[in-house]
């Protein structure tokens, strides 16, 4: 179902790079940084610690409002060590993701903008709207990649292994300030939270499994670095809720396609 999902929305996007003498198009990029809450960082949305971007092409419907799609390079990271609360020193966890986000969002001007006009150069704006993001958790052990989600470090609550899938649904949100510099040429800064449909971005979600005497020690490791499996399993990895999420904040540089007949220019 996400796949197809993933095609529909690719079609949609590469639909908006068509005909673009009819109407009014943006094209633009983005450089932000990253940031994550879920189970290793349940209380600050300052938590930013990569840096990513993106592309994006925006239909404007008219001023005030227009449909983005945008394809966004989001890599994320999160270490208990950051954290001051008991049981993260002593849970010592951490993850990196290196999120592929497709995304289609509704975007709003407070003010009416038309790019390439002496007036009408300024607006805050909101967005809001639906992702499908491919991801997969994975730390490094010895200099080498591991994916986590190829490893079942986790049960649930019928003692069965954990497992996920790599495509996940989320729902952006945002705030943002544009100003035409000149011409075609618009700069903008804009912050976006995104709440994920999944609890598993950082591969921490339910319960510690229970030590086998064949589970290998890296795996063991991986679901406890503290090596204490023999007494948590069955215990709480996690913080109890269904949901991760992750933000950005950046600036755009947008250059715009203006047909003069486009009804807001007559």
């Amino acid at each position: 179902m996400i796949k197809s999902l993933f095609s529909i929305v690719s079609l949609t996007f590469f639909l908006l790079l068509g005909n673009v003498s009819a109407q009014q198009y943006e094209f633009g990029v983005s450089g932000v940084a990253t940031g994550y809450m879920g189970d290793l960082n349940p209380v600050n949305p300052l938590y930013y610690k990569n840096m990513g971007g993106g592309l994006f092409v925006k239909y404007n419907l008219n001023p005030t409002w227009g449909i983005r799609a945008s394809l966004n390079y989001l890599p994320l990271y999160a270490n208990d060590a950051d954290f001051s609360a008991q049981h993260q020193k002593e849970r010592k966890l951490l993850f990196n993701n290196d999120l592929k986000e497709l995304s289609v969002t509704a975007d709003f001007n407070f003010f009416k903008f038309i790019a390439g006009r002496a007036t009408n150069r300024n607006t805050p704006y909101l967005m809001a709207g639906l992702a499908l993001i491919h991801h997969s958790p994975y730390v490094y052990s010895n200099d080498q990649k591991i994916h986590l989600n190829n490893h079942p470090l986790e049960i649930d609550d019928k003692d069965a292994y954990v497992s996920y899938s790599k495509w996940a649904l989320s729902i952006p949100v945002g705030v943002g300030f544009k100003h035409n510099i000149s011409g075609p040429w618009t700069i903008g800064a804009e912050v976006n939270y995104r709440t994920v449909l999944s609890d598993h971005i950082d591969n921490v979600s339910q319960y510690y499994r229970y030590e086998t005497s064949r589970l290998p020690d890296a795996w063991a490791y991986m679901a406890d670095p503290n090596g204490q499996l023999d007494m948590k399993g069955g215990t709480s990895r996690g913080n109890g809720k269904n949901m991760d999420g992750y933000m950005t904040a950046g600036i755009t540089l947008t250059y715009t396609i203006i047909s003069k007949k486009c009804y807001w220019w007559k």
